[in-house]
């Protein structure tokens, strides 16, 4: 029998993710996909800044790079062709350390993803593998594959992640079914590299044509890379196939046979849909498998990899005792209203968009532009994206469920880093206030319980400089985030998200030891003393402190 801690089930980009931030969190993965390779063709065209982030830590970012490009602003024009609405990416400093939206080439993105796991011992792929069944036990998940020669093979683990898109065979098994948000549209999507010629005579911006006789999408893509959205009509083919007869006409107001060379051209239904449960005893669904958004805020294939990023450090946890599983639990808790709320954000864009009835679209001209007062205000695109609010958070402490600012820092050697490149993706306590001796220690001996590390910002920091990080920021991104909560305490996840913040030490490690009873093992005992996990660069030791058992206990 083969084995591993975690079997994954898909290779697209949510799967890929999370069997790198597995291997890399030291776990072994069998990653299955029943494809040869990965899909050739372009499907999701933009990603956000906490993508960026993971690329980060998985040691990618400048590679992926590459094949990105900043997201243009969208304009949103009625049935007169007048501006109605504008969204755009907030100017620098940059609140997560990368510029907050992103156009991108999937294959090559993909492509990227993929390099790394080939660098990871944790990591075996199989490609061209059916998996066929699945059973559960105390033990783990045994599963039965077909392999790429057509011989049948066993394999068990502790979890089972099924990545395997939204027709998940693995979610209609366990038989989890998926809320319908009530969006259902049927629209083409071309994507085509333009030629040099053409290329002026097209939009610079993403355009947004909301005309009631054929709503449509512009989308400026990377390089030449034009992607067009064009909703059909009862009269047209649902064809995957979409027939050249058809299509070229639909393209005709933008270019014409000649002017490009057409990559793929493939009509889609765009749905709302969330499964009701993300986890069965040891499965789990993360990407497509779990919910399928509308890519009017090209967020479906971000909200995949937000999972992955979720679902790593938990699995982590419990595979090595530090927690039960119940904090798998959390999971599914804390996801599925984020998804919701973020599908629902997305339906409500494309239910502008969609207006075919013209009289009704006229009055939705008319009452968005009234509602800006006449004069159409620019919406910053990441301000739609709500935080968490519901999981592993201190629900109530201002800048919960929020993503931790990622400033450029300056350590006291004087390197310029971004903060995740010095820290690493652990549990943080970072903090902002100078703090007496006593209370950095105090700190560093929490962060240590946390299995995690300390983090003190400012210029007052380099005095404790041999209890955890002490770093200068270059912009004051987080203390003027911590300033305006009226906090200078804030506890953060492994995936960056913030669990909860407090006004002075005593309040941030109440916090602490609320968080520690949330997640730890009540059966693993005590060591006796705790030894910082992560391993970024560093230019100090490790940090290692005995903790006295009467006071404090490993989580």
């Amino acid at each position: 029998m083969n084995s591993a801690d975690v079997i994954v089930v898909g290779l697209g980009p949510t799967g890929a993710v999370l069997s790198a931030l597995l291997a890399q969190r030291g776990m072994t993965v069998a990653a299955f996909d029943r494809m040869p390779d990965l899909f050739p063709l372009p499907r999701a065209i933009g990603f956000d800044h906490e993508v960026m982030r993971v690329m980060q830590e998985l040691g990618i970012a400048s590679r992926v790079l590459t094949h990105a490009a900043p997201y243009r602003p969208s304009q949103y024009r009625g049935v007169e062709g007048q501006l109605i609405k504008q969204l755009d990416t907030e100017p620098p400093p940059h609140r997560l350390g990368w510029a907050p939206n992103y156009v991108f080439d999937q294959p090559a993105f993909e492509r990227e993803i993929r390099g790394r796991l080939s660098e990871l011992a944790g990591v075996r792929v199989f490609l061209s593998c059916q998996v066929l069944s699945h059973t559960q036990s105390r033990e783990g998940v045994e599963v039965e594959v077909q392999n790429a020669d057509g011989e049948i093979e066993q394999w068990m683990a502790r979890y089972l992640v099924a990545c395997d898109g939204g027709s998940s065979p693995i979610r209609k098994a366990l038989g989890i079914k998926l809320e319908d948000l009530a969006f259902d549209e049927h629209w083409l999507v071309v994507d085509a590299d333009v030629h040099d010629h053409k290329i002026a005579d097209l939009p610079t911006t993403q355009v947004q044509y909301c005309e009631p006789e054929r709503p449509c999408t512009f989308v400026v893509g990377p390089g030449n890379h034009r992607r067009w959205e064009v909703m059909l009509l009862e009269v047209d083919s649902l064809s995957s196939d979409f027939p050249p007869d058809q299509l070229w006409p639909l393209l005709s107001r933008w270019i014409k046979p000649g002017d490009a060379e057409l990559r793929r051209a493939a009509a889609y239904r765009f749905h709302g849909l969330v499964a009701e449960q993300w986890r069965k005893g040891r499965v789990l669904l993360a990407g497509d498998a779990a919910h399928m958004t509308p890519p009017f805020m090209a967020q479906g294939m971000v909200q995949g990899i937000r999972d992955a990023h979720g679902l790593a450090w938990r699995l982590q946890r419990v595979l090595s005792g530090a927690s039960t599983d119940r904090l798998l639990d959390d999971y599914g808790v804390e996801r599925r209203p984020h998804v919701t709320a973020t599908t629902r954000a997305a339906i409500q864009l494309g239910r502008v968009i969609c207006e075919r009835d013209p009289v009704k679209a006229r009055s939705r001209d008319a009452r968005m532009l009234a509602e800006q007062g006449g004069v159409v205000k620019t919406t910053f695109r990441q301000s739609m994206i709500p935080p968490l609010r519901d999981g592993l958070i201190a629900t109530g402490t201002p800048g919960a469920g929020e993503p931790l600012p990622q400033p450029t820092v300056i350590t006291p050697g004087g390197v310029s880093k971004l903060l995740d490149d010095i820290t690493g993706a652990c549990f943080r306590i970072v903090v902002t206030e100078r703090l007496t001796d006593d209370e950095a220690g105090a700190v560093a001996v929490m962060a240590a319980a946390l299995k995690g590390c300390a983090v003190f910002v400012g210029p007052d920091a380099k005095r404790h400089a041999g209890l955890g990080f002490s770093v200068e920021e270059e912009t004051p991104l987080l203390q003027a985030w911590l300033h305006g909560l009226g906090a200078d305490v804030a506890i953060v996840r492994p995936d960056h998200y913030v669990y909860g913040t407090a006004a002075g030490v005593e309040a941030g490690l109440a916090l602490v030891d609320q968080l520690r009873e949330r997640i730890k093992n009540k059966n693993c005992g005590d060591p006796g003393s705790v030894t910082t996990p992560c391993e970024p660069e560093r230019e100090h030791p490790p940090l290692t402190l005995q903790i006295q058992p009467a006071t404090t206990s490993t989580p």
